[in-house]
């Protein structure tokens, strides 16, 4: 198998090796697409569930049951003011 690489994702490999986390391309490789499999799986899994929630967001604004935008701009604060204090 023959495989074309662009420059700059040759640039983003060498620089992988470089520090030292990964000993040849091949590692780089077998870690991207250990991720790369990681991500599909996850998003196999999660977007039924998220296509079924956009259908129902749908469904509830065509009949016109809609939240203010500053109601959920305030929960959106609240929740991130939150999720802030449990990372210190």
């Amino acid at each position: 198998m023959s495989l074309s690489i662009s420059a700059r994702n040759l640039g983003h490999i060498k620089r992988k090796i470089e520090s030292g986390k990964y000993a040849s391309v091949d590692d780089v490789l077998v870690t991207a697409l250990a991720l790369l499999d990681e991500r599909d799986q996850t998003l196999d899994r999660e977007l039924p569930d998220m296509r079924e929630r956009v259908q129902r967001g749908t469904e509830q604004a065509d009949a016109g049951e809609l939240i203010p935008g500053s109601e959920v701009f305030d929960e959106l604060r609240h929740r991130n003011a939150a999720a802030a204090k449990q990372d210190t």
